[in-house]
């Protein structure tokens, strides 16, 4: 689907109203909130992050009915690099730390076990070991510090959860050669323009796909830059994959790399599904028979290169495809002549049968939020244009 959205359709957006996910609850969602259907037709959330507030499982039918059910509790530790994460290092052989955003939620339909995918950094939460590009740090320089997704999966319905693995590393290794995190002889990134893991995510599957996606996103940033804007060089949006089993167990993610899934999750290389969009997030949209796209043009919207977006930058970009791995390019939504969005931006089927990455119909919601603040849902709608 090559053509431009908007020469076809109109994005119709309502007023905004409240959701479960608010900080007045203590959930400081930050990213778009993971949900899955399980087999029995229960819509499942979770929302929150660990240095936040707290994160809790949610249930319902569909969005209109969504409560909270119970703060979730972990059986590994986070935090401080000597204990954090049952002792599992990085891929790299580093000492993992820190905290967890869960940004993806998926339910085994053959057993009911729920599994989780989290974006995790070094330079947050790490209780004094902390560390970004330029070294050990309280907050991280310019957002330079380092990216991966871990798994973890629960067999109580998301009450208690086990940290599993690492499944998502960038190809260049966390950290640069101005220090060097605990990684013994191994080297790390030289020069100005460094590249921070794979992170900042989204999950996408219908009940149909053999496979779980996960969108993810891959920044370079300069460490010569003298500020946040002169810094972030580039954000783009990759993609990898992992085949679906029915046994409670998970496989590995593979990477899209040059035209093909081949390169291994962990340290793999990886290429641009779509360039320039902030944690991306994929629908399949059923009348239009294609796959929809939304996100955040970040380094656009950070330079002010978007008519009417300033800080701080609320935004939403929407894209097309027929495929998952050749995307049009992202257009600006706007609402009322202004541009629409904030920092995640999402679509989610109303219904109370659909699958989340799902639409059925082309009257759905939005949802949206900035780093730690509430989820906003609008009621939005596609209408052709007439010819």
């Amino acid at each position: 689907m090559s053509e431009k959205f908007f020469d076809k359709y109109n994005l119709i957006i309502g007023e905004g109203r409240e959701t479960p996910f608010m900080k007045k609850y203590g959930i400081h969602q930050d990213g778009t909130t993971p949900m899955c259907r399980d087999t029995d037709g229960t819509l499942w959330a979770m929302s929150g992050h660990a240095h936040g507030g707290h994160i809790s499982v949610f249930s319902g039918t569909c969005l209109d009915d969504m409560v909270e059910r119970w703060p979730i509790e972990l059986n590994f530790s986070l935090g401080h690099a000597d204990y954090a994460f049952s002792g599992i290092r990085y891929p790299e052989g580093i000492p993992a730390r820190g905290s967890i955003w869960p940004f993806g939620l998926y339910i085994c339909p053959g057993t009911h076990r729920f599994f989780c995918w989290f974006h995790n950094e070094t330079g947050w939460a790490g209780r004094g070991t902390a560390y970004d590009a330029y070294g050990p740090c309280q907050t991280p320089k310019h957002d330079t510090d380092f990216r991966h997704v871990g798994l973890m999966h629960s067999d109580d319905e998301g009450q208690t959860w086990i940290f599993d693995r690492w499944v998502l590393t960038g190809h260049e290794v966390a950290f640069t050669e101005r220090y060097n995190p605990g990684a013994g002889n191994a080297l790390g990134q030289t020069g100005d323009l460094i590249r921070f893991g794979c992170g900042d995510f989204t999950l996408f599957t219908t009940p149909e796909d053999e496979f779980l996606y996960l969108f993810y996103n891959n920044m370079a940033i300069s460490l010569d830059g003298k500020d946040m804007l002169d810094a972030w060089k580039s954000c783009d949006a990759y993609v990898a994959r992992c085949r679906k089993r029915s046994d409670g167990t998970m496989g590995d993610f593979v990477k899209f790399y040059d035209g093909a899934f081949c390169e291994a999750g962990n340290m793999g290389k990886e290429s641009p599904v779509v360039r320039d969009m902030w944690h991306a997030r994929v629908v399949w949209c059923e009348p239009l028979g294609c796959y929809l796209m939304t996100g955040k043009p970040i380094i656009k919207a950070w330079k002010g290169e978007i008519e009417g977006v300033d800080w701080p930058h609320y935004v939403m970009a929407i894209a097309t495809s027929d495929d998952l791995v050749h995307w049009s390019e992202p257009e600006v939504v706007y609402k009322d002549g202004k541009p629409f969005g904030n920092h995640y931006n999402a679509l989610f089927p109303d219904d109370r049968v659909s699958a989340p990455n799902v639409l059925p119909t082309l009257e759905f919601s939005i949802l949206n939020n900035h780093n730690g603040t509430d989820v906003t849902r609008y009621p939005a709608r596609i209408v052709k244009k007439e010819s």
